[in-house]
């Protein structure tokens, strides 16, 4: 053989041995830039940064082949062609939260077609037990399933002093003597006004425990973010509660409107977060939240938070007005928390990704 073909044969035979070890890991968000978008943004600067591998989030992962596809929307996944992928490649799936009883027809669509998909699927990413028990009650293989929670740019949320915290909240026009309550995620169908409630996110429940907590303090004032809001703000003020609402188009500005707040509630019914628990804990502001997603694994009633059952306004409106009259309880709560979120800091949950999910294939 002559050295030309020698040299040729180990090119293409190096190309080759390249192409098929060498594997990209990209996390699959659609074009909104909203939470998913910021789930793949951290876990892939996590994984650039600490183990230096080559890792994207892109929209369209269909042309990939013998690469690590990790689809953080679980839409983009299940209502596309599921053989539709290259199957030299190795697919991850997120699945947040979803409750085989919703009638919804779209959640009902992704429970139909998960366990067909899950033969497809390496590893299936939860964030909270209650979502792990949900899909093995649906057959899916429990070996299948990997819990990861949610994490928080602890280089971003952070607690002020009540000097720094009364500048922020007076650059958004809330007063020093008001006791302010917040709630920032969307909870209208549809991503305009929001007018019908979505009510999985317990919009109704959250009206029900602030009216309670009027008749309590008559200077409460709600703080509201996020798109779709429409709803809480009609029924704000038909009861006449004082309320601020502000869209951010830039994830990065609800920082201040946590460290403006005095407690921060959730009221879902069904959750795989929300992002809210550790973003509020990071701000120092005390959570009372139904027993859904992440608050039933992270928070210990009475030590880090308040817990109420499903619906259960008289518990959410009593521990809040607890939190918010105990100076004690409040304090012991947010020191507690304040410790506990340090181990959710986003480059120690890319490190889980590494170690849990794709380092076998690397």
């Amino acid at each position: 053989m002559s050295l030309k073909r020698i040299y040729d044969f180990s090119g293409r035979l190096h190309r080759k041995l390249t192409c098929f070890w060498t594997r990209d890991i990209y996390y699959v968000t659609d074009k909104a830039n909203w939470s998913f978008y910021w789930d793949g943004y951290y876990i892939t600067t996590g994984l650039k940064e600490r183990w230096k591998l080559r890792a994207h989030v892109i929209h369209d992962p269909w042309g990939l082949k013998r690469q690590i596809i990790h689809f953080g929307d679980r839409y983009a996944y299940l209502n596309g062609p599921l053989r539709g992928l290259h199957p030299s490649n190795q697919v991850f799936l997120t699945w947040f939260h979803g409750d085989p009883i919703d009638p919804n027809p779209n959640m009902q669509h992704l429970f139909e077609i998960l366990p067909e998909a899950t033969q497809y699927i390496e590893k299936i990413v939860v964030t909270c037990h209650i979502s792990k028990e949900i899909l093995v009650e649906l057959g899916i293989p429990e070996t299948k399933i990997v819990v990861i929670p949610l994490g928080v740019d602890l280089s971003k949320f952070l607690p002020l002093m009540i000097e720094s915290r009364l500048k922020v909240r007076a650059s958004l026009g809330i007063p020093d003597d008001v006791i302010c309550v917040g709630s920032f995620q969307k909870d209208g169908a549809g991503w305009e006004e929001g007018i019908e409630p979505k009510l999985v996110k317990g919009p109704d429940i959250f009206l029900e425990v602030v009216s309670s907590l009027y008749t309590h303090f008559k200077n409460l004032l709600i703080l509201l973010t996020g798109p779709a809001r429409g709803y809480v703000k009609q029924q704000l003020e038909k009861m006449g509660i004082p309320y601020i609402h502000r869209y951010l188009s830039n994830y990065y500005d609800i920082v201040p409107y946590f460290q403006a707040l005095d407690l921060y509630i959730i009221s879902s019914r069904s959750e795989g977060g929300p992002k809210a628990l550790l973003e509020s804990w990071a701000t120092g502001v005390p959570v009372v939240s139904t027993r859904v997603g992440m608050p039933a694994d992270l928070i210990e009633h009475g030590k880090n938070g308040m817990l109420a059952e499903l619906e259960d306004v008289k518990d959410l409106a009593n521990h809040s007005i607890a939190l918010i009259e105990d100076d004690g309880l409040q304090e012991r709560c947010r020191r507690q928390a304040l410790d506990d979120v340090k181990h959710y800091d986003w480059s120690l949950i890319a490190d889980r990704y590494y170690q849990e999910l794709y380092k076998p294939f690397l």
